[in-house]
């Protein structure tokens, strides 16, 4: 027959296994309301693989009252502003990334008749910085004090630069139009080989070129010196002096010029120089001897820069080649002389390098018409500073959990679990017994 003490133990074990029994059903309907209400919850964090799943989740089933995100590889516009969004809902939205590098680029067409587009990029000195159209990478390079600088000859209309965990779109919004260029010199080999080059490169060239002072030798109809017919003028020497005020207005009102420091050096044309000359060096090495420099075998008379004034090119310490804005135009000096030596005497790639060279500081300057594109590319040319404008600044992830919003959902679980388990122990001792 149990005893007294016996009829105690069963009692207590009986309360227990219903106390047990309470506190599971309890724990159990609380989940069940939870699952059913779309309340704030904890703060949250993902990665950007896991971002697009957890957007979704975080703007239809519950809102949490801070999200976190780690920014390991690229994050696309369409996701930073989602994410601002949940920012201005009530939803705090930060962010972190180790990789997440200051990057901006901008794309444009280059002013040359072969076609192209120049890519020009702002990223700190020493980041690897990779090109990339719609077909794939294009090419990579590591950027330098001033960033990094691309020429695309496949002409992409629009780019992806990325540098870090970051990715720039860039579009080119416009197209070119393509005046002549005029050639002013003497007959001689400097004109004739420049003239030929930037026609080989595909240039339509009108030229006007000294041969005595009874006459002169013309290539074209060498109408009055405008934007309307002329990309840029080249000078080669003092004969332009003829055009000299034509020139200044030109330039002014947003033509281009090249010119050698010779013609710069005239009074005529002082409201262009980009600096001052100095005595000219003779010409150096033999072409054999600098195969990767060539331009270091021609005589050069080095340029002083004025203030407002850049360097273009470098021998050594000095400047070879300088550009300045004037007004609406800009002006390109260079200080090598005879660069025909160059084309006839530099090798197997010669005449292509001479051409090369030529085209590219003429499109520094050229004056050309624009036609606006029409596009539906994403462009995202600044994508941390967008980030940091929608976003905020980098902010290191959550401490814990907000105590505000109640018990974790994994001890919410435990809880649960331990009142199943106690039930169960209560009626097997009780069994047992």
């Amino acid at each position: 027959m149990p005893s007294r003490a016996d009829g105690r133990r069963g009692g207590a074990r009986l309360a227990l296994e219903r106390a047990g029994h309470v506190l599971a059903m309890a724990i159990l309907v609380w989940l069940l309301i939870q699952s059913l209400r779309r309340h704030p919850s904890a703060a949250e964090t993902t990665d950007v693989r896991g971002l697009g799943a957890s957007l979704v989740s975080w703007s239809t089933s519950r809102a949490p009252a801070r999200v976190h995100v780690r920014i390991d590889t690229a994050l696309s516009p369409v996701q930073r502003d989602w994410l601002a969004a949940l920012a201005a809902a009530g939803t705090r939205a930060t962010w972190e990334g180790k990789g997440v590098l200051p990057l901006a680029s901008v794309a444009e067409p280059i002013a040359d008749p072969t076609g192209g587009t120049g890519i020009r990029v702002a990223a700190p000195a020493g980041a690897t910085v990779m090109l990339a159209d719609r077909f794939g990478v294009l090419d990579s390079v590591r950027a330098g004090p001033a960033g990094a600088r691309f020429l695309a000859r496949s002409a992409p209309t629009a780019v992806r630069v990325r540098a870090g965990t970051l990715v720039s779109r860039a579009l080119v919004r416009d197209s070119l139009t393509l005046p002549r260029l005029l050639v002013l010199g003497q007959v001689g080999w400097e004109s004739k080989f420049v003239t030929a080059a930037l026609e080989e490169q595909g240039w339509a060239v009108d030229a006007r070129l000294a041969l005595s002072p009874k006459g002169d030798v013309r290539q074209g109809r060498i109408a009055r010196i405008d934007t309307a017919r002329y990309a840029a003028v080249i000078a080669l020497d003092t004969t332009a002096l003829g055009y000299a005020a034509q020139i200044v207005a030109y330039v002014r009102s947003g033509g281009g010029l090249v010119t050698t420091t010779a013609a710069l050096a005239a009074p005529a044309l002082a409201a262009l120089r980009v600096g001052t000359t100095g005595a000219e060096l003779p010409e150096g090495a033999s072409f054999d001897s600098v195969p990767l420099s060539p331009r270091r075998a021609l005589a050069l008379v080095p340029i002083s820069l004025r203030d407002d004034a850049i360097p273009v090119e470098h021998r050594d310490s000095l400047v070879a080649v300088a550009a300045r804005r004037v007004e609406r135009g800009r002006v390109a000096a260079i200080g090598y002389a005879d660069t025909w030596r160059w084309r006839l005497g530099g090798g197997d790639d010669a005449v292509e390098r001479h051409r090369a060279w030529w085209a590219d500081l003429v499109a520094s300057v050229a004056h050309v018409g624009r036609i606006r594109r029409a596009s539906t590319e994403p462009v995202d040319e600044a994508p941390m500073a967008h980030l940091v404008e929608r976003l905020g600044a980098p902010a290191p992830p959550p401490a814990g959990i907000d105590p505000r919003h109640g018990i974790p959902r994994s001890w919410q679980f435990g809880l649960f679990a331990a009142a199943l388990l106690l039930e169960w122990a209560s009626r097997r001792l009780r069994g047992a017994a």
